[in-house]
């Protein structure tokens, strides 16, 4: 009977978090205390998180999908009546749903983030912080005045807190901006015999440009605009540019909007590329430090751990090491996964195919998380090309129940699910986005380092955060988003390794944090047993975010990689 109740009380906490996900950690913890009391080993951890437990979490699912659902429609219904740019954002900025002129005048879709606007640093600043705030419930409303770049007048934004579900607050954002729909051009030519010079004038004027800013877009004299300005008035006959003002907005109400083009976003960051592998599918490539250094590897981790302080980026430069860090199929602006093949067969194939076009005759390869398994996988298929591997926080597949044990609870819940009833992962996904459309990404990042002192502690460094929390976002909020890549690749990773995957031609470096409770540095220690010829490095005082800590020791052997009559330093 007692195992009957505390089964009950799981099935209640999973309906609790699907309609709340916020309270998905109430139900973690009761998972895990339940485990503990039933002294569970491997095989029965399969059979209490095998089919019953995955036939439950669907149905939770499925009632979170229709939530969501629901509140998606209720939030297309609102935008779209409205003539304006118009969005509903998460207090991280995440879109939750947009309009079409949202989507083609700001490219900014539902999945998306505002992060992606062309806007310059502070304007920036001002947006996110004060959607945070309003997220938050203070203050109710706020207009803001904003100047992204391609536009040659400033944008008014309206911020306003809509009724919220349960404890989720979203903000509607209603722009002064409307999208022009390519109808209304070819009607004004057709009606009123409008030049295309004409209509430019009319339509930049309705966005709320001026004389002077249209001849600057332009390339025209304020005398030819103005001449413009007053052929479109007689031809309309318009009395005023406030009448023509109203004209325009019937026409954008009344034209049916049409395939228009999205306004395109701000050019490419000076260290992101894209690349084309052998199939036609594009691989996205940030680059740091010297262009003409010493070739690294650096993998992006299922968890976004792949970029450092921004005094680390700066120094890799004087350290003459070039840093590539690609995005796997699926993820960011890489291209999906073909069909029918292995994630990880792709991975191996499109680091060779980078290789080549880069024409890098080697690397060295650094992994964090659970992304050794693929830099093993790459270094035994080719290894003249992997000169070395450095695992920052080595994620493995867990061997017995002392291994279990070390990791903390939502390690512990997480890997389970994986590997007994990964159905369970695109509902711990989608728990924890809307948790974070609630509190904000820092703030949630921040929660769930806190039980790590050492974590926490790093957290409170800003270049610290802003490194973590910028990698996250990246990979998990401000790209097109892809739950199948990430809840495909998971259980791959907590896979039993094949035996040989850690024999390797190359030095392999384990690089941990002792405080680590996501890849526990004994843990670390019993697979180095497994495979004498690899190393351990550690640092007693630091967790989860030791290379964002000591990047500097990091940077150090990775240079040392590059020079083999000089021994690896073991610390």
């Amino acid at each position: 009977m007692e195992d009957r109740v505390r089964s009950w009380q799981l099935v209640e906490h999973l309906l609790d978090a699907s309609v709340s996900p916020e309270r998905v950690d109430e139900l973690i913890t009761l998972w895990d205390a339940q485990m503990e009391r039933a002294g569970m080993s491997q095989p029965r951890l399969a059979e209490f998180a095998g089919p019953a437990f995955a036939h439950q979490i669907a149905g939770v699912l499925q009632i979170l999908e229709q939530l969501q659902a629901a509140e998606l429609r209720r939030a297309n219904d609102l935008l779209s009546a409205m003539l304006g740019a118009a969005m509903v954002l998460a207090g991280d900025g995440t879109v939750v749903a947009s309009n079409d002129g949202a989507a083609r005048l700001f490219g900014l879709c539902p999945g998306g983030s505002v992060r992606r606007m062309a806007l310059d640093a502070a304007d920036m600043d001002i947006l996110t912080t004060r959607l945070a705030q309003i997220a938050a419930g203070t203050p109710a409303d706020d207009i803001l005045r904003l100047c992204p770049a391609g536009f040659d007048h400033a944008v008014l934004v309206h911020l306003k807190a809509m009724p919220h579900t349960g404890s989720r607050r979203h903000v509607l954002a209603v722009t002064s901006e409307f999208a022009w729909p390519p109808g209304v051009s070819d009607l004004l030519a057709r009606v009123f015999r409008l030049t295309g010079a004409e209509t430019e004038v009319m339509r930049r004027l309705a966005g709320g440009g001026t004389v002077a800013g249209i001849a600057a877009a332009t390339g025209r004299g304020a005398g030819t605009v103005r001449s413009q300005l007053h052929a479109v008035l007689q031809k309309t006959g318009a009395r005023s540019q406030a009448e023509l003002m109203r004209l325009a907005m019937v026409l954008a109400q009344s034209v049916p909007a049409g395939a228009e083009p999205p306004r395109p976003l701000a050019a490419p960051a000076p260290h992101q590329r894209f690349h084309r592998m052998p199939d036609g599918r594009r691989l996205e490539v940030l680059s740091f430090g010297d262009p003409a250094g010493r070739p690294v590897i650096w993998m992006q981790s299922n968890y976004g751990l792949w970029r450092l302080p921004r005094a680390a980026e700066a120094d890799m430069a004087r350290r003459r090491l070039r840093v590539m860090v690609p995005f796997r199929a699926g993820y960011c602006g890489s291209d999906p996964v073909p069909p029918g093949s292995h994630p990880f067969d792709i991975a191996v194939a499109d680091l060779r195919a980078l290789m080549r076009q880069l024409r890098l005759r080697s690397a060295v390869v650094v992994a964090p998380g659970h992304d050794i398994r693929i830099a093993l996988m790459l270094a035994r298929a080719a290894p003249d090309l992997v000169r070395a591997v450095f695992a920052i926080g080595a994620g493995f597949p867990i061997l017995n129940d002392t291994q279990y044990r070390r990791l903390i609870p939502i390690a512990r819940f997480t890997r389970t699910c994986a590997r007994y009833s990964p159905r369970v992962l695109p509902f711990l996904i989608r728990s924890m986005r809307v948790v974070i459309s609630t509190y904000g990404l820092e703030r949630y990042l921040r929660g769930i380092l806190a039980r790590i002192p050492a974590d926490a502690r790093a957290m409170a460094d800003p270049e610290v955060a802003a490194a973590f929390r910028d990698g996250v976002d990246k990979t998990f909020f401000a790209e097109p988003w892809s739950e199948t890549a990430f809840c495909t690749e998971l259980p791959l990773f907590h896979e039993d390794w094949p035996g040989d995957l850690g024999h390797v031609a190359c030095p392999v470096t384990l690089i941990h944090g002792e405080q680590d409770g996501n890849a526990p540095f004994e843990t670390a220690l019993e697979y180095c047993a497994l495979y004498p010829g690899w190393r351990c490095v550690a640092w007693p005082d630091e967790g989860e975010l030791v290379a964002h800590v000591q990047w500097r020791a990091v940077l150090d052997l990775i240079g040392q990689a590059w020079a083999p009559e000089t021994p690896l330093s073991i610390i």
